[in-house]
């Protein structure tokens, strides 16, 4: 029996040994391969913590990490934290998501992905004259959302937004705004407490804004709690739907309503183009309020059609449904 055991130690022994060195190499094999930015630049100084990388009159240093890209004045790179400080014209690309960002300070962690950007920070989307920026702008290069905080805004020369903070999803080319958010298009000025609006090339189309909503414009005020709006390709608004709480205030009329869609028209007549804009009303299970200043008369209905020109002066209404004359 004693042999038995003496035959069999070792071989148990030998199993046991070979199942550590197993789940060892297994444990190696899992282990994540730590990426190491890569810095190269024409001048070169080792300090204590970092190795300084400096412009020359021709040539200026530049950090890569797989489809990351960074170019500045100067680079400090903290090698054993695999993370960078660029300063000074700073141009970061990431190819992958087709993202530029130029500032005048950037923060790139190697490791996590993380890149945040200060002093007058831009992100192109669609060309020079499409951006957003704001006084820091925050991004992970795993991830396709790009966070800008503090005075956000995104222009492209006719349409301008700004709000306190600004997410902007590069796969979607969807802009999210948050607090405070004003946008100041061709023909209307829009203000909301949210806003969604998907961004392609020159154009911004689909806006929605949510909460505290007021349409401003040329004579006429709305308010209300959402809107939809759809954009021309030269940044005009075209068509916009309001609801919930909708009150229009203007020269001439003052409605109140449940919803509220608003069409832009543009009329050619003897080579003369007048814009004219249509209102169409309805309570939602109510019935529309509604003012003409312009003759004094005061009456709810079903549903109203109001007609007015480019300065948002009455041309024409029309009162459908259950008409009550009040005044």
């Amino acid at each position: 029996m004693r042999k038995i055991i003496y035959i069999l130690l070792p071989l148990f022994a030998m199993a046991l040994l070979m199942n550590i060195d197993t789940f060892a190499q297994k444990k190696q094999q899992q282990k994540p391969t730590r990426e190491k930015i890569v810095v190269t630049g024409p001048k070169v100084k080792i300090q204590k913590d970092f190795t300084l990388f400096e412009s020359t009159p021709n040539r200026r240093p530049i950090a890569t990490k797989g489809s990351n890209y960074i170019e500045a004045d100067v680079i400090k790179f903290y090698s054993a934290k695999n993370y960078t400080i660029s300063e000074g014209n700073v141009v970061f690309k990431n190819y992958e998501k087709n993202i530029e960002i130029t500032s005048g300070y950037s923060e790139f962690y190697g490791d996590t992905g993380d890149v945040t950007f200060a002093q007058s920070p831009r992100m192109y989307i669609s060309n020079e004259n499409l951006y957003t920026g704001g006084d820091r702008v925050f991004m992970n290069v795993n991830e396709d959302k790009v966070n800008i905080e503090e005075n956000g805004f995104i222009t492209n020369q006719e349409f301008r937004a700004f709000a306190k903070k600004i997410e902007y999803i590069s796969k979607n080319n969807l802009a999210r705004m948050f607090g405070d958010v004003r946008v100041m298009a061709t023909n209307l000025n829009i203000r909301s407490d949210i806003a969604f609006a998907s961004i392609y090339s020159n154009t911004i189309s689909n806006y929605i804004g949510y909460g505290n909503v007021v349409v401003e414009t040329k004579n006429i005020n709305s308010r209300s709690e959402h809107l939809i709006a759809n954009f021309r390709s030269r940044n005009e608004i075209d068509r916009y739907v309001l609801t919930t709480n909708v009150i229009v205030d203007g020269k001439d009329i003052y409605v109140e309503a449940f919803k509220m869609v608003g069409v832009v028209s543009n009329i050619v007549e003897n080579n003369t183009t007048n814009e004219l804009k249509y209102y169409t009303f309805t309570g939602g299970g109510k019935q529309v309020y509604y003012q003409n200043k312009k003759e004094n008369t005061t009456l709810e209905c079903d549903l109203l059609e109001v007609v007015m020109d480019k300065d948002n002066e009455l041309v024409s209404s029309t009162a459908r449904g259950r008409v009550r004359v009040i005044k």
